[in-house]
């Protein structure tokens, strides 16, 4: 499965609501294209900021409770797999911490080697797939800039799953026990140098700037 245009991704939901549509503005969702989409492809929302803190570790810690509490009330794997995701994710870049550290040096400590964590591709718990004619539920996605590729945690292969890989998407299957290894390991290859196509770290704590702010402040100026 890939695309040629802009492609609605909604997550975060058991089920989509019957009365409204998919592209439903109200409904969680992502917009995706010819770019991987990554933690911070996009600024945060506000229930996922840290509490005015410049704190790495609290700002990771934020995100994984965003993500986690997007994987359901009743959903201990899917938040398992986000903790482990991250956990992976900070191992990966500790292990090559000497190498990015060296490329930041000019920077004289602007930014530092954990940085580019936000540079990893952003999981979209509970998604919904758009295949042609329907969408297909998956308990996490990614996008990777030409495709989904789904995540399905179970001890053995599913319907789900199969529904999904019989719709052209890419499945990667995770059993619970191997929520205690390195998921990295069971994701594509181009998960783990997520930073080697990226010219500096950028942070997903930022601000929308609404729209027309930009144009009427240049107004006032001129």
């Amino acid at each position: 499965m890939t695309i040629d245009t802009m492609l609605r991704i909604p997550f975060g939901l058991d089920r989509l609501p019957r009365t409204t549509g998919p592209d439903d503005p109200r409904l969680p969702a992502v917009v995706v294209g010819a770019q991987r989409l990554r933690l911070n492809t996009e600024p945060l929302p506000p229930a996922a900021m840290a509490q005015a803190t410049p704190d790495h570790a609290t700002r990771v810690a934020s995100v994984v409770q965003w993500l986690s509490a997007a994987c359901g009330q009743y959903a201990p794997q899917r938040q398992r797999f986000i903790e482990a995701y991250f956990r992976a994710l900070a191992d990966h870049l500790q292990a090559h911490r000497d190498e990015l550290a060296e490329a930041l040096r000019p920077f004289d400590g602007l930014f530092a080697p954990e940085d580019w964590i936000w540079s990893a591709l952003r999981p979209l718990p509970r998604a919904w797939l758009p295949t042609a004619g329907r969408f297909l539920p998956c308990d996490i996605a990614f996008w990777d800039g030409a495709a989904p590729v789904a995540i399905a945690i179970a001890a053995q292969d599913t319907d789900r799953a199969a529904a999904l890989r019989a719709a052209g998407i890419a499945v990667c299957c995770i059993t619970p026990d191997a929520l205690a290894a390195d998921v990295l390991d069971a994701l594509p290859d181009s998960f783990r140098w997520f930073w080697r196509d990226q010219t500096l770290p950028a942070s997903p704590f930022r601000r929308t700037i609404p729209r027309g702010v930009i144009s009427d402040a240049a107004a006032v100026t001129a």
